[in-house]
């Protein structure tokens, strides 16, 4: 629900997220001079210093809002929400540092400066977790109206029911077939249409509308959806939600000129500038780590087969460019011989024992980082696929080729967050993935990808 702040309507989970944090800011400054300098030299230090406190308070508050940490629709509790927190708070931190210094007599003593941005930090992950946990208790869980009873609509509804920590309760649809109203659509009634949208959300004390049409939406929906936003209650499109709940791009309720939106409105300089150069660097460095455990490797595979020692086979990039990728190899010598281009299967009589153990461990890919080091992939990404499996996918999956939109990945979001595809079936699950990545490509999502692919290489989880 909403209350109005000069007549503006707010939402109350988004005044509670913001007093929650402007306390622990304050608590952290007064708590951080206490710790320094004890408890009547800490407070005479705050009385002596008050605009540096305020200011600083103002800064992390502002940095979060710039960061998009006020979002009430995010889950607080997942890695990249944590890391996003801990990158607002370090922002916030160096920001508050040039500043003291272009103007000296705002500075804030080291000892109580540190303190104070590591308690702020931290508190507010706490805070922030805390909070994701109150909102999926019974008595803060938000009404939410579907607009649409067809595909989208149930596919949302799924979703949600299946997401038992979304903090969603689903009241019904809003349809305008005169078929469904009155009837029941996966146990839930279709409320009406869209002339009765109001009195739905009145009586169901809605506040939150999911847009769930896959065809054009009419001029009054539009117009009733604006007025509804303008009253406080929260619009959102079923990509979007279903994105927040699945990490995943439903590719089967997008369009051409949704693919452009996202195109446009993306910013570029991480992905074509920031991120090559890091990725470099850091391939380098693990290949000059990993250069003692490849003869041993070569040697394992040269005892268990005969053969080659590395595989090698050309590749899709980004714009379509070909490469050839390289790999220890896995499988018995001409693999394909009999068979031609196919995927590989559980329990692959090709592959060979110590191919089997290479893979699950993912040390076939060691090698692929010198492509990485060339600049034909990147570390986190899209994985490159061959020629002849994207000419059947491209006809087969609606905006597959977009993958091609950037450069293909060692290890990708997909590959972090579902198992080997060996179905067309599995590779639409696996592009939904890969479109969410391209989507959201960030430095904060990257490092996500990492430390999830370091867990699987930990724990033996390859394929």
């Amino acid at each position: 629900m909403t209350i109005k702040i000069f007549n503006y309507p707010v939402s109350k989970r988004l005044i509670m997220l913001i007093l929650g944090d402007l306390l622990i800011v304050n608590g952290s400054i007064f708590l951080s001079a206490i710790l320094r300098l004890g408890l009547n030299a800490g407070w005479g230090y705050i009385q002596s210093n008050p605009w540096s406190f305020i200011l600083t308070g103002w800064i992390y508050i502002i940095t979060f809002f710039s960061t998009e940490l006020y979002d009430i629709r995010k889950d607080f509790k997942s890695i990249g929400n944590v890391m996003a927190i801990t990158f607002a708070s370090t922002s916030a931190f160096i920001i508050t540092t040039l500043l003291f210094y272009m103007n000296w007599s705002l500075r804030i003593g080291r000892g109580v400066f540190i303190l104070n941005g590591v308690l702020i930090t931290l508190f507010i992950i706490g805070w922030r977790i805390l909070y994701s946990y109150l909102l999926e208790q019974p008595i803060f869980k938000r009404n939410v109206l579907i607009i649409g009873a067809g595909w989208a609509g149930k596919t949302i509804l799924q979703e949600i029911n299946r997401s038992q920590k979304s903090g969603l309760r689903i009241v019904g649809f809003i349809d305008d077939d005169p078929l469904k109203k009155g009837k029941l659509v996966e146990g839930l009634p279709v409320l009406g249409n869209r002339y009765t949208l109001d009195n739905a959300i009145r009586q169901n004390d809605v506040d939150l509308i999911v847009a769930a049409i896959t065809h054009e939406k009419h001029a009054d929906l539009i117009k009733a959806l604006i007025n509804c936003s303008w009253k406080g209650i929260d619009i959102i499109d079923m990509p979007a939600i279903y994105e927040q709940l699945t990490g995943k791009i439903p590719f089967k309720h997008i369009n051409n000129m949704w693919m452009l939106h996202i195109a446009i409105g993306k910013p570029k300089l991480y992905s074509r500038l920031i991120k090559p150069i890091i990725e470099t660097c850091i391939a380098l460095v693990l290949f000059i780590l990993l250069i003692p455990v490849m003869p041993i490797i070569a040697i394992l595979i040269k005892c268990n087969s005969r053969g080659r020692v590395f595989y090698t086979q050309e590749r899709i990039g980004k714009d379509g460019k070909k490469f050839t990728i390289m790999k220890f190899r896995t499988m018995v010598e001409n693999a394909e011989s009999r068979t031609g281009a196919v995927y590989a299967s559980d329990n692959d009589p090709r592959i060979t024992k110590i191919g089997r153990f290479l893979r699950k461990w993912r040390l076939d890919e060691i090698p692929q980082l010198l492509n990485v080091i060339k600049g034909d992939m990147s570390l986190i990404g899209p994985r490159p696929e061959r020629e002849v499996f994207i000419r059947e996918f491209e006809e087969k999956i609606p905006f597959y080729t977009q993958r091609l939109l950037v450069r293909p990945g060692l290890t990708g979001w997909a590959q972090a967050k579902y198992p080997y595809a060996s179905s067309i079936e599995q590779t639409e699950e696996k592009l939904q993935y890969d479109l969410y990545y391209i989507k959201n490509m960030s430095f904060i999502l990257d490092v996500v990808v990492f430390l999830k692919t370091i867990r699987v290489v930990l724990f033996g989880k390859g394929k």
